[in-house]
């Protein structure tokens, strides 16, 4: 969980909540006086597409102020204001549709469509002239792209805040939106003296620190270009882009290179240039440069470890390894195609029991001859079928006048033999059809094991960087707090960091929580106490970044026959995910809850070992179709918590909708799917969702829910926060209640508080 800042400890959440309204709203007012050519006032628009939510009201209050106080005209305000307010609605709109953050690409397109549609409304009333058109469509994609880069810049800050590393994909567009706020304050000045500047020179030089030379050259080139267009200041952007690019090159070499570098380009520019603004220009790079050495060593030193990306390398993923497990996946798949066309050279037809079975059921089930042919005459019976099939495969059809000679003789239904033989073929037959089966066979262990090979070459190497100087200092604390250690790797995975050691047998004890501090500072986040487990004659430790959310759980079933509940459920943490499984096997009782504690435990099993969910559930199908003694058919229900993002993925075979209390709002998340252990062949339904702080969800069994599920709604809806256990209790007495009948189905409920 995301441990609060001293700030947020001491200030109310209302007095926070409040400081966000007002800026948001200075922000709106500023950004409506930048326009381009005296357009509209595209940033504005923008920010009224890319704010938060719950900031979107005082965006567009403050924009729509801004710019009834910088226009000069009524008409032109008029037609900023419509762009500004229709930009809203549309962004409230897709809010509520979607009940989740929508994408920066949404919001671009969003902020695109009310420019044009504002700029094509004036023209409408005006008249199409060139120079118009082209004003407005300019205006439509300066406030796309500042609404893309402002929505890309919101979600690298939500990183920063959860002390995620930020990739380059965040900040750069945070970049570009730092780029136009400055924009926004160009207005702003003392003298020849622009504050504006001092801050874009100061935010170079804190990229070109952190991010090296490409985003020293980078950031210098967006925030010159910007500040030479609004100040008219001619070859700005080529100076700060210099000086970027080289601040960060020779930042290499220590912290204090970048600012004299900087400073040194900076004072080649009014030596070119010649004019008092030019040396006001130098004067800022020189009093950003001053603040930037005045950073507080410690800190900067931390944030810089931490998201400096030139002190890491990538470990990459054999090609070759990768190469070999996609030709044995390749060799594996062809076994039972193989195996196949042996049997017809053989003169038999693949699945010939399994289709002899299909016949008696459909031709033979209300014959009073039927102990005749499948009991007294049996092994006659069976091998004339295989000659019916044999026929079918050749001629790709049968008739009555062509069934065998003992069919002809003893079969009263001949038509209904021919026409069962054929249909129990294009259901069953193991035929090969362009190097594949048909879905319609049995268990195929072959393709199973084709698939999970497929998927360790596709997955089995999850990207992450390794963090060299990082590693070397995690190896020296372990072995000063009396840990015995042999490796030490510190890295980035999916943005978190994870240290992870090998260790001889500890004889002493050791101070976990000193251990894990210290760690923590070194990284520049927080760790969760290790986790210690054994490995042949050592012992492999792994220390966690703390994650944001913190989940608590409750759990409560009831037995169809009061006895025992055909329900199972599972739950366990990897990698800073919680995954929950919930599994409802075929009919009542134990016999049912061993198909689903199978189902579930085999499932859980290879997530475990790094298997994709997909590639999971065929091996569980695959399993569950290979037993003999009955038939097993259970459904599975599957929810993996990323407890960094809130990113919430559900997965369901068979499985009974989830219900999602979000912001107030109860949402049924349902999919529907065949069940696990019917078809050789199966897939996951697959949703996602993004969750926060407050909501509630949960996962129920088929005998939970009732043909309407206001029952269930309206607990939800009256859940206060409390216990979670009570909650799932309170659920499935009123649906038990009101699903009373004589064989009602086993019922659980899961619930799931995210704190």
């Amino acid at each position: 969980m995301e441990k609060p800042t001293p700030l947020q400890k001491k200030t109310p959440y209302a007095v926070r909540f409040a400081a966000k309204q007002i800026v948001v709203f200075l922000l709106g007012g500023l950004l409506a006086q930048t326009k381009l050519f005296d357009g509209m006032p595209s940033f504005a628009v923008a920010l009224a597409a890319s704010v938060p939510s719950a900031c979107l009201p005082a965006a567009c209050l403050g924009a729509v102020g801004g710019t009834f106080l910088f226009a000069h005209e009524m008409l032109p305000a008029l037609i900023g204001a419509a762009a500004i307010a229709a930009c809203g609605m549309i962004r409230f709109a897709l809010d509520t549709i979607a009940q989740s953050d929508i994408s920066a690409l949404t919001c671009g397109a969003a902020a695109f469509l009310c420019c044009a549609a504002a700029g094509t409304t004036t023209l409408l009333g005006s008249g199409f002239y060139l120079s118009g058109v082209l004003l407005f469509l300019c205006d439509g994609i300066l406030a796309g792209s500042a609404a893309y880069f402002f929505r890309r810049a919101y979600t690298g800050g939500t990183l920063l805040r959860r002390s995620i590393l930020p990739d380059s994909t965040e900040a750069l567009p945070a970049a570009a939106a730092v780029s136009v706020l400055l924009l926004s304050l160009t207005g702003v000045h003392v003298y020849v003296f622009v504050p504006a500047r001092l801050f874009a020179a100061l935010f170079i030089l804190l990229s070109a620190y952190i991010y090296a030379e490409q985003g020293g050259g980078a950031v210098g080139i967006l925030c010159g270009v910007t500040m030479e267009v609004a100040c008219a200041l001619p070859g700005l952007g080529c100076c700060w882009a210099l000086g970027g690019l080289l601040g960060g090159l020779f930042g290499r070499r220590g912290r204090f290179w970048v600012p004299v570098v900087m400073t040194s380009v900076a004072g080649l520019y009014p030596l070119l240039a010649q004019t008092n603004a030019s040396a006001a220009v130098f004067a800022e790079t020189a009093a950003a440069s001053v603040l930037f050495c005045l950073i507080p060593k410690k800190p900067a030193d931390r944030f810089f470890r931490t998201v400096r990306r030139s002190e890491t390398k990538g470990e990459k993923w054999d090609p070759s390894v990768q190469d070999k497990l996609c030709r044995t996946a390749k060799v594996a798949s062809q076994i039972t195609p193989y195996l196949a066309e042996q049997q017809l050279q053989q003169g038999i037809v693949p699945g010939t029991g399994r289709m002899s079975e299909r016949v008696r059921a459909i031709s033979c089930a209300d014959c009073g001859s039927a102990a005749l042919c499948w009991q007294t005459q049996h092994t006659e019976t069976m091998a004339a079928l295989s000659e019916c099939f044999r026929r079918v495969h050749r001629q790709q059809g049968l008739s009555p006048d062509t069934l065998p000679e003992l069919l002809q003789k003893n079969c009263v239904r001949r038509n209904m033999l021919s026409a069962a033989c054929v249909q129990a073929y294009e259901e069953c037959a193991l035929i090969p059809k362009e190097g594949r089966i048909p879905e319609w066979i049995c268990a195929d262990p072959f393709s199973a094991a084709a698939m999970l090979l497929t998927d360790a070459a596709e997955h089995g190497c999850t990207p992450r960087r390794l963090l060299q100087r990082e590693s070397e200092n995690a190896l020296h604390l372990l072995r000063a707090n009396g840990v015995p250690a042999h490796t030490a790797s510190c890295y980035l995975q999916d943005g978190r960091h994870v240290i992870s050691s090998v260790a001889a047998p500890n004889p002493s004890a050791v101070r976990k929580a000193e251990l894990t501090a210290q760690l923590g500072k070194m990284c520049g986040c927080a760790f969760s106490l290790p986790i210690v487990t054994a490995c042949g004659d050592a012992f492999h430790w792994s220390f966690y970044q703390t994650a944001r959310y913190r989940l608590r759980t409750g759990t409560a079933q009831a037995a169809a026959d009061g006895k025992q509940c055909g329900d199972y459920f599972l739950t366990f943490a990897q990698n800073g995910r919680q995954v929950f499984l919930l599994s409802d096997g075929m009919g009542t009782g134990e016999a049912a809850e061993l198909d689903a504690q199978a189902a579930t435990e085999i499932f859980a099993a290879f997530l475990r070992a790094g298997v994709t969910p997909d590639c999971a559930l065929q091996m569980v199908n695959t399993a569950l179709l290979m037993r003999e003694d009955a038939e097993s058919v259970a459904t599975l229900d599957a929810v993996q918590i990323d407890l960094y993002t809130g990113k919430a993925d559900f997965f369901k075979a068979g499985a009974a909708p989830s219900y999602l209390l979000h912001e107030g709002k109860t949402e049924c998340i349902e999919m529907p799917c065949m069940p696990i252990g019917i078809l050789p062949q199966t897939q996951f339904a697959h949703a996602e969702r993004t969750l926060q702080k407050g909501d509630v969800l949960l996962l129920v069994s088929d005998g939970t829910c009732t043909m309407q599920d206001l029952t269930i709604r309206f607990a939800l809806g009256k859940f206060d926060g409390g216990s979670a256990n009570a909650l799932a209790e309170s659920v499935l007495h009123r649906a038990v209640a009101e699903n009373a009948a004589p064989h009602a189905d086993d019922a659980t409920v899961l619930a799931i508080v995210v704190e």
